[in-house]
């Protein structure tokens, strides 16, 4: 497998651009020290900010105040990982220049946390949350359901934009997609049902006569991976080029498939999965799945925050993606951080819905 260079990271369309890319009910885990005035005073400010709100400041958090940025998933993985660089930042270019602190709520691919999201009264923008991308397809896969509804809360960014992939262990002996497709033995781990951890597998083993099982109930990517190293689970898809080319990960790992639109050249070496599928329909069926890393990493706001919070959240955010100690952190630690802003998101997942119905039942037939 050859990793290629990444090249220099640049703001494109109010995007950086850069060749780089459980079940715990509802319980929080916080790893950031909070301010010792948190109490009376936190609840002054925020009263404050309301009111002005309600005179049409716009604002998001008082002088001193806190944005809390929640993570669908224990530390450790990437969407963690990228959610704390991105904070160290983000606070710089919002009213006020409040701190903003990082919480894990982990759960059920991180529908926990987004079912939470759907429900929150905040409207003052101090509460966001980063979720799996696949509940962007939410409605497509389980229509019925209304636990989470991406039309209802706010895209506010999403911090990655690359390929997908399927890695094995190199202890598991399968060193090719078509290896790991055959293989019954095969355990494929996952964060649960609402995460690309299973939709990803869970659509390449429908449409793709696959024979593998899938473990789900992992908190995160981080305990995936010991799995795959203790030998419990052989693979894992859904992983991206970050995770890859974090420390050593690359020598312990076989990545067997890319899982995309089209083939990306992050590396050189996987299967294109599309390349698989049997027929149009079922290379239709299958990207619609897929199409959700482009959105992957998303950022979003509760419900009821105004439009004009919305919008100062999103300029903060391609302010971040700008910045240029940001950019040079992000190559940096090799988080391959593509920050897209919220209007682009939900113009993506607004084309995901419009697919036609035909395709649409048949995703949902392969994630079931």
């Amino acid at each position: 497998m050859t990793l290629r260079p990444p090249r220099r990271a640049k703001l494109t369309g109010g995007g950086l651009a850069t060749s780089s890319r459980q079940l715990t009910g509802s319980a929080k885990t916080t790893y950031c020290r909070r301010p010792t005035d948190r109490g009376r005073t936190t609840m002054l400010k925020r009263a404050l900010l309301a009111i002005g709100l309600a005179v049409g400041l716009g604002s998001v958090a008082s002088a001193d105040g806190l944005v809390t940025l929640q993570v669908g998933y224990s530390p450790g993985g990437s969407y963690d990982l990228n959610a704390r660089l991105v904070a160290e930042y983000l606070g710089k270019y919002l009213p006020g220049k409040p701190d903003v602190i990082v919480e894990n709520v982990p759960g059920a691919g991180s529908l926990v946390l987004a079912r939470q999201m759907m429900t929150d009264p905040t409207v003052d923008g101090t509460h966001l949350a980063t979720i799996s991308s696949a509940l962007a397809l939410a409605p497509v896969f389980d229509p019925d359901n209304t636990d989470f509804d991406p039309r209802k809360v706010h895209y506010i960014a999403s911090l990655s934009d690359h390929a997908s992939y399927c890695v094995t262990s190199k202890r598991s002996g399968i060193t090719t997609f078509r290896q790991l497709l055959d293989s019954p033995d095969a355990k494929v781990g996952s964060t649960g049902r609402s995460s690309t951890t299973y939709t990803f597998p869970a659509a390449i083993r429908a449409a793709l006569n696959g024979k593998f099982q899938i473990v789900t109930g992992f908190q995160g990517a981080n305990e995936i991976d010991l799995a795959m190293e203790r030998g419990d689970i052989q693979a894992r898809c859904g992983i991206g080029l970050d995770t890859i080319s974090q420390g050593d990960f690359a020598e312990r790992i076989n990545v067997v498939a890319e899982l995309a639109l089209s083939p990306q050249g992050e590396m050189e070496g996987p299967a294109f999965a599309l390349d698989f599928a049997p027929d149009p329909a079922a290379r239709a069926a299958l990207a619609l799945v897929f199409a959700s890393s482009s959105v992957h990493h998303p950022i979003i706001a509760p419900p009821a925050t105004p439009p004009a919070v919305v919008q100062t959240l999103r300029n903060a955010f391609v302010a971040v993606a700008s910045d240029p100690a940001f950019i040079a952190e992000n190559a940096r630690r090799k988080t391959g951080i593509v920050i897209t802003d919220g209007a682009t998101v939900e113009a993506k997942i607004a084309g995901f819905l419009a697919a036609p119905a035909d395709v649409q039942a048949r995703a949902r037939d392969y994630v079931r």
